[in-house]
């Protein structure tokens, strides 16, 4: 190509591009220094801006295709998106704000697939929470609540096919002592935890103390129901 012909093409626009000047260094081919509408400039190769393959840089490109701005305001876990940064290693990049206020860049990708969920802060704040013991493995309410998980969730155990079998389960809430202790408090004396409906699972609505005497006449009403009539 001689230097009419590489002259044609210094200023030319190809989608967002515009031709700023010949590059003699790249080989082979003829390739051309090319200015994007968004400021990026990169060297491309004439063929390519001629036949369409390329019309704008890869930041441009990935904004049309996605759309980077909808995503302001949406929440992840505790990140809150601000706005959008740029591009990195073909990744959307955006300002994020976890609820306690610490501000951090991330990669959506990041956020969508539940990797960051919050600022390391508040990680550290919550895993100080979860290790901090209550201090009541050793009392009787305890007991109560280990036995009632013991029965419904392990099948090894005796009562398991009492329970468990039965699709007798433990309420969400309770799976957590700390939840049962605070619906149901201490166990009172000469009581025992006892489910008003026996076809339900464990749960405060369901649950009240009783005397052992109670308890097994409940059991027994039970039992008679659900037994056979001889002829």
């Amino acid at each position: 190509m001689n230097d009419r012909k590489k002259d044609v093409m210094i200023g030319k626009v190809f989608g967002h591009w515009t031709v700023l000047e010949y590059d003699p260094d790249k080989k082979p081919g003829k390739h051309y220094e090319c200015l994007c509408s968004c400021g990026v400039v990169t060297i491309k190769a004439g063929t390519e801006l001629r036949a369409g393959r390329s019309t704008r840089c890869k930041d441009c490109m990935y904004r049309e295709m996605y759309d980077p701005d909808r995503e302001i305001g949406k929440k992840y876990g505790k990140w809150k998106v601000l706005k959008f940064v740029d591009m990195h290693r073909s990744l959307q990049r955006y300002e994020v704000e976890c609820v306690c206020g610490f501000k951090k860049l991330h990669c959506l990708s990041e956020l969508r697939t539940g990797k960051s969920t919050q600022c390391i802060r508040c990680h550290n704040q919550l895993n100080a929470i979860r290790n901090t013991k209550h201090g009541m493995y050793k009392t009787k309410i305890y007991k109560v609540w280990s036995a009632m998980l013991h029965r419904c969730n392990n099948p090894k155990s005796t009562p398991y096919k009492w329970y468990g079998a039965r699709g007798i389960k433990v309420c969400k809430r309770w799976e957590k002592f700390t939840n049962f202790y605070k619906d149901m408090g201490d166990q009172p004396k000469g009581l025992t935890l006892d489910r008003i409906n026996n076809d339900k699972g464990y749960s405060k609505s369901n649950c009240r103390w009783i005397t052992h005497k109670e308890n097994c006449q409940n059991r027994r009403k039970i039992y008679a129901k659900k037994k056979p009539h001889s002829n």
